[in-house]
C-alpha cells in the first residue's frame, strides 16, 4: 500500500496516524495524572508506527481497515484510562509537580481536542479536498478509483470552463441581486414585525408565535404553500386577478415574475430570524429614552429614528451579514421552488448542475470554490470597513 502513495498522500497518511495516536496518548496520561503533553508525543509515534507497520504487513490495506484499528485503539486507551487509575497502576503525580496555570492549559487542551477533531474531519477535510478536486479533470465515474490527494494532472481547465461557460457571470450576478435582496427584505420586515409586537396589546403573545411560523415550519410545506397560493390554474392569486378581471400568470415559471418571486420567498421565509434579533435588542432599549423623549414632545416616528434605530445599528449589522452568508449559499428554496429555470438559476445550482447533469465533479468543486472566494472578499470587505459594534 505504501509503495502506492505518492509523497504528500504519504505524508497526510502519518499526519493522520500521528493525530490518532497524539490524542489517545495525551487522554491516556491525563487520566494517569502524568504529563499528557509526554503522553501525546509518545502517542504520535505509537500512531505513526501502528500505522506504517500494519500497511507494510498487509493489515491495513483499505479504509474500513484504518477506520477499525483507529477504533480499536481509541477503545483501548478508553479501557485504559478507566482501569488503570482504578487499579492505582502507572498513576502519577503530575498535578503535584506543574503550577496552576499548567494543569489549566493541560485541561483546556483537553476540552477542546474533541472539538479540534471534529473540524478537522467535517470541516477542514473537505474543505482541502474540495481545493484539490477544483485543480483535477475528474468526472463522477471517476470517484471510485479516485486517489483523494493526488498531485498529479494539475489543471485550470475547470475554471477556464466554468469562467468562460455561457450565462456564468449572469448566474453570478443575480446571485449577489438575490442575497443583497432577500437580506435586506428579511431585515426590513423583521423590523417592521418587531415594532408592531413590542407593545402590549390583547393576544400578543399569540401573534408572535404565528409570526415565527415561516421560519419553523419544513422548507417543503411552505414550498408547496407557495406553489398552491401562485399555480397557474387553481392558485389562490390567480383566482383574485381572474375575479378582478385580470390574466392569470404562472408566476414561478415565468421568467419575468419567477425572480422577484423567489426574492419574496427568501424574505418571507427568513424575516422571523431577524425578528427575534430586532426585538430582543428593542425590548432592552430602557424605558426612561422614551419617557424623557416624550416629555421633549418627540413625536413617534422621531422616536424611532432618533432612539430606536441607533440602537438597533449593530443588530442590524450582525443580522446582514449572517444572513448575507446563509443566502449566498442558499441552494434549496429556489431549487425547490422552480429548480433553477425561468431566470433563476444560482450559483448553488450551478454546482448542483455540475455535479448530477453534468457529472463533471471538477467543475462543480471549481464553482463553490469560485463561490467561497467572493463570500470570503464580500465577508472581509464588511470586517474591514462596515462593522457596526455596539458600545
Amino acid at each position: 500500500m505504501l509503495q502506492q502513495l505518492s509523497i504528500v498522500e504519504l505524508a497526510i497518511y502519518a499526519l493522520v496516524w500521528a493525530l490518532a495516536g497524539g490524542i489517545a496518548g495525551f487522554y491516556l496520561y491525563y487520566s494517569l495524572n502524568r504529563n499528557p503533553r509526554s503522553g501525546a508525543r509518545g502517542g504520535v509515534l505509537v500512531g505513526v508506527a501502528i500505522g506504517i507497520l500494519g500497511a507494510l504487513v498487509g493489515l491495513l490495506d483499505s479504509a474500513e481497515s484504518l477506520i477499525n484499528a483507529m477504533l480499536i485503539l481509541w477503545t483501548a486507551v478508553l479501557v485504559a484510562a478507566i482501569v488503570l487509575p482504578q487499579a492505582k497502576i502507572g498513576v502519577g503525580s503530575h498535578d503535584r509537580t506543574v503550577t496552576m496555570r499548567q494543569r489549566i492549559a493541560d485541561l483546556a487542551y483537553g476540552l477542546l481536542l474533541p472539538t479540534f477533531v471534529i473540524v478537522m474531519v467535517i470541516v477542514i477535510f473537505p474543505m482541502l479536498w474540495n481545493v484539490v478536486l477544483a485543480f483535477r479533470p475528474i468526472r463522477l465515474r471517476d470517484l471510485p478509483d479516485l486517489r483523494l490527494f493526488s498531485l498529479e494532472d494539475f489543471t485550470l481547465d475547470n475554471f477556464n470552463r466554468v469562467i468562460n461557460s455561457r450565462g456564468f457571470v449572469d448566474t453570478l450576478v443575480r446571485t449577489f441581486v438575490y442575497t443583497i435582496s432577500g437580506t435586506v427584505l428579511a431585515i426590513l420586515l423583521g423590523l417592521i414585525a418587531a415594532l408592531v409586537v413590542k407593545d402590549k396589546f390583547p393576544g400578543r403573545n399569540l401573534v408572535r408565535g404565528f409570526l415565527l411560523f415561516p421560519y419553523i415550519a419544513p422548507i417543503i410545506s411552505v414550498v408547496l404553500i407557495w406553489k398552491l397560493l401562485f399555480n397557474a390554474q387553481y392558485g389562490l392569486m390567480n383566482e383574485l386577478v381572474d375575479a378582478l378581471g385580470g390574466r392569470r400568470i404562472d408566476y414561478l415559471s415565468t421568467p419575468a415574475t419567477a425572480f422577484t418571486m423567489v426574492i419574496l420567498f427568501q424574505a418571507w421565509r427568513y424575516f422571523p430570524f431577524a425578528f427575534l434579533f430586532i426585538l430582543a435588542r428593542i425590548q432592552a432599549i430602557p424605558d426612561d429614552l422614551y419617557e424623557a423623549a416624550k416629555v421633549d414632545g418627540a413625536a413617534p416616528s422621531q422616536r424611532l429614528l432618533h432612539i430606536t434605530l441607533p440602537q438597533l445599528r449593530a443588530v442590524f449589522g450582525t443580522l446582514f451579514l449572517l444572513r448575507f452568508i446563509w443566502t449566498f449559499n442558499k441552494f434549496d428554496d429556489v431549487f425547490l421552488l422552480t429548480g433553477g429555470a425561468a431566470n433563476t438559476q444560482l450559483i448553488t445550482i450551478e454546482i448542483y448542475d455540475q455535479l448530477f447533469s453534468a457529472r463533471n465533479v471538477g467543475a462543480a468543486a471549481a464553482v463553490a470554490l469560485i463561490l467561497a472566494a467572493f463570500l470570503f472578499v464580500v465577508v472581509g470587505v464588511y470586517f474591514r470597513w462596515f462593522l457596526v459594534e455596539e458600545r
